[in-house]
């Protein structure tokens, strides 16, 4: 029912944007072209600018929280991390709108989180009430180009609801404050990561914080994230059985994740087939994994390490630890970087 009132919403939103762009042009049209050049311009410079501002808002409002913004996409730009280093590039219009981020120390993640997730819809606000005022008082064929577009971002996110590619801004504050499943998941997950930026391995970090969560559904991605936390953790730990447990099991929901994910996965098959000595398995994991394997990545050589070790090849294998501990200085997350640190070191040579 939820999933049939945001479509028909997201419809009568889109419904309402036509008939935005068709008062405007009807409104230029009797002064003529320019005044329909001017309408033009506005909408294109709303195409651009909207969507910048909600993302930029998402990432002010992180920054005051003590998080870092580790990947931007709005309009046909982004901004994501390579060798450890952020970067500006471009990216498909048509390709959803997101900002993603981790928090840079752990602790009253719930508050931070909502303040996070509000901090687009604010920015938006507050630009669309400006190009209003601006409008009224100028009355500037250009600033009324502007308003259609931008309304309408803001109000596709102003209630709480799902779409396709996830829940709105809202919908993720609401979660939180009334303790949905979903956002208890997503808290505990960015409490990990929070202690993990502060310099804690996985297993340094509370168990409670991968266990005492809510059971999701399969194809909820915050299943997925919380699956390979806690093989992560169980790896730290050396408990080797439930760390194959966990890795099995998602295993059994790669028809639910990115092809990236999916390469990620298969390369930890890889890395626990060769801890076991299977090799066979780990020769076939691995085809399904080479692209990931070929990057220049401290897991990438972690699994090729363990995995030539393994096979009896040691000198590849010792120039694969080094070239991993190498890769490590890429590595922006202190936690991180101790715990692929003490897999390296347990590759036997």
């Amino acid at each position: 029912m939820k999933r049939n009132f945001a479509t028909i919403y997201a419809v009568f939103c889109a419904l309402l944007l036509t008939a935005g762009f068709v008062a405007v042009f009807l409104f230029a049209w009797q002064s003529g072209i320019p005044a329909i050049i001017q309408c033009l311009i506005g909408l294109f410079i709303s195409c651009v600018f909207s969507p910048i501002v909600h993302e930029l808002g998402h990432v002010v409002f992180a920054s005051a929280v003590k998080m870092d913004c580790v990947y931007m996409k709005a309009f046909c730009f982004k901004i994501y991390l390579k060798n450890g280093k952020k970067r500006f590039g471009f990216a498909s219009p048509f390709a959803p709108d997101q900002t993603q981020v981790l928090p840079k120390s752990g602790g009253n993640m719930a508050r931070r989180t909502w303040i996070y997730a509000i901090g687009g819809l604010a920015f938006s606000f507050i630009f669309m009430t400006a190009i209003l005022i601006t409008a009224l008082l100028i009355s500037h064929y250009m600033l009324w180009g502007l308003l259609p577009y931008t309304a309408y971002l803001f109000f596709m996110n102003v209630l709480p609801l799902e779409y396709p590619n996830g829940k709105t801004d809202i919908g993720v504050c609401v979660g939180i404050q009334k303790g949905y499943d979903a956002e208890k998941n997503m808290l505990s997950a960015m409490e990990i990561q929070g202690q993990l930026a502060e310099g804690k391995t996985f297993s340094e970090i509370d168990e409670q914080w991968y266990t005492n969560v809510p059971q999701l559904c399969e194809d909820e991605p915050m299943f997925a994230m919380m699956l390979d936390l806690r093989y992560r953790y169980y790896l730290d730990k050396q408990d080797m059985d439930n760390a194959a447990a966990c890795l099995n099991r998602l295993v059994g929901i790669m028809d639910y994740l990115p092809l990236s994910e999916c390469g990620k996965i298969a390369a930890e098959l890889v890395y626990m087939n060769a801890l076991r000595g299977e090799m066979p398995q780990a020769e076939e994991n691995a085809k399904a994994c080479q692209s990931f394997l070929r990057g220049n990545t401290v897991t990438a050589k972690r699994v090729l390490a363990a995995w030539s070790a393994a096979s009896g090849h040691l000198e590849h294998a010792k120039a694969l630890k080094e070239q991993g501990e190498a890769c490590l200085q890429f590595e922006r997350i202190a936690g991180v970087v101790k715990f692929e640190k003490n897999l390296l070191a347990r590759i036997e040579l």
